[in-house]
């Protein structure tokens, strides 16, 4: 039975040129075993290599250059030796020079004659490090799938055992099973049925886009192309430039429970923070807030491909007042999620592909700039793994998301955590944002920001 793309997916392959990879990645960082024997590294590859790969690692494009609708077939013709590759960062092997390496490699269109899929071993980071990057295209795995393939791919125990991803990924297939008159009725009665309520859930949806839009609805989350233009927000080029920063995990979420506020919020209002004072420093704030694209995981069901949609948030970046900017980014998330309850995931999803479509419209016409933008920025936050993990022997210490970027959107913010850290990637185009590492830097001193807030509020309360 063929493998088919979703509209998500599909929207995903029509949003790429060569200025705009749609690449997600993970960047993860491991600490060698102490007292190995032999080149870790070397072995480990060694180990990888002759592991088979299975759906959708061992999957192609049905075409590429034909106007047929795509879907994935197995490569006949498969060669682990293209996908899987080692490398070396030259002593001493600084962080700067993994990020580097890593921004060159995101910035790079994956071939879509082979199954859209690359893995690098990078030995010689100091600290007795070694880093393993994996780049897959958008259309076939959504940021929760990631944490899924992470799950599959690692162990919570040290041991011999190595797992490839690509020996490992559970792939759904939607199976037939039944074939009397009674059963395939049945089935289509249901589908008849969802489908039914997909369409009246996804009128509903865009119904109340516009209620927004023209002032009869009261929700404080924004409507998708009302942001205002930024210096974000122009056409941008391949060139990518990638920073990341690990912060303590409840730190935050003992901010959010001072002020009343998700953990999601408070990274939020981090990341707003940061927008803010670096735009003011370039002079470049709009009067107008910022606001965030937000995706939000819609997974029913495992395997690969895009099961998301996205909610709107207003970042309050016009407001100077760290608490009162929490408090707008609160009610105006809170509202965004009201607007999915009772929402099937289908229509969630398709709700996100029409978004998506009139984005790829603009990004193929290269039109950004004459339309407002969706959104100024993305920002992601998925929940990882608690426990620590291992890949052999080898302890996981910190993994870094690389995610998406789109013309006329420069910047993007994906937060991914692990036991007891937050761990944030920024991907950013090189060409509009060169310093992108000084954004890491104030969103982690936001956090002092929101504590000084807090301490002043409570002597407030105190008097």
């Amino acid at each position: 039975m063929l493998n088919k793309l979703n509209a998500l997916d599909l929207a995903f392959l029509s949003l790429e040129k060569r200025s705009t990879p749609v690449n997600v990645a993970s960047l993860t960082i491991f600490e060698i075993p102490k007292n190995y024997k032999g080149h870790f590294p070397s072995d480990l590859f060694n180990k990888l290599l002759v592991q088979e790969a299975k759906p959708p690692f061992n999957q192609k494009l049905s075409s590429v250059h034909s106007t047929a609708m795509p879907h994935w077939v197995t490569d006949t013709h498969f060669d682990i030796h293209y996908h899987v590759r080692h490398s070396a960062l030259p002593h001493p092997g600084k962080l700067e020079d993994l990020l580097a390496l890593t921004s060159r490699l995101h910035s790079q269109l994956l071939d879509r004659t082979r199954p859209l899929w690359e893995f690098h071993l990078i030995e010689g980071l100091e600290n007795n490090q070694f880093a393993l990057y994996l780049k897959m295209h958008h259309a076939a795995i959504d940021g929760m799938g990631g944490v899924e393939l992470m799950k599959n791919w690692f162990s919570l125990s040290s041991g011999d055992e190595v797992k490839a991803p690509w020996s490992c990924m559970p792939a759904h297939r939607d199976k037939e099973q039944g074939h009397d008159l009674f059963t395939n009725a049945s089935k289509l009665v249901d589908k008849m049925a969802a489908n039914t309520k997909m369409v009246q859930d996804l009128s509903k949806m865009v119904f109340g886009q516009y209620l927004k839009t023209i002032g009869f609805d009261s929700n404080a989350s924004p409507v998708p192309f009302s942001a205002p233009q930024s210096m974000i927000n122009v056409p941008i080029t391949c060139s990518r430039s990638f920073a990341v920063k690990t912060l303590p995990f409840k730190d935050i979420a003992a901010l959010g429970k001072k002020v009343n506020a998700t953990v999601n919020d408070v990274v939020l209002a981090m990341c707003s923070s940061a927008l803010r004072k670096y735009m003011l420093e370039h002079d470049a704030l709009p009067k107008k807030s910022l606001i965030a694209s937000v995706p939000v995981s819609v997974r029913h069901k495992s395997g690969s491909g895009n099961q998301i949609t996205y909610v709107i948030a207003d970042l309050a970046t016009d407001e100077p007042d760290t608490m009162t900017r929490i408090q707008r980014i609160g009610r105006s998330t809170k509202d965004a999620k009201k607007e999915l309850v009772g929402i099937s995931s289908d229509a969630a999803s398709n709700f996100a592909f029409l978004a998506q479509g009139v984005v790829a419209i603009m990004n193929q016409l290269n039109i950004s700039s004459m339309m407002p933008p969706a959104a100024n920025v993305i920002i992601s936050n998925i929940p990882g793994p608690r426990k620590a993990l291992y890949f052999g022997k080898a302890k996981l210490i910190a993994t870094y998301p690389l995610s998406v970027l789109l013309d006329g959107q420069a910047l993007n913010i994906t937060v991914v955590s692990y036991r007891d850290s937050v761990c944030l990637g920024l991907m950013a185009c090189r060409d509009t944002i060169p310093d992108v590492g000084i954004i890491a830097d104030y969103i982690e001193s936001a956090m002092d920001d929101i504590k000084a807030g807090v301490f002043l509020q409570d002597a407030m309360q105190a008097d």
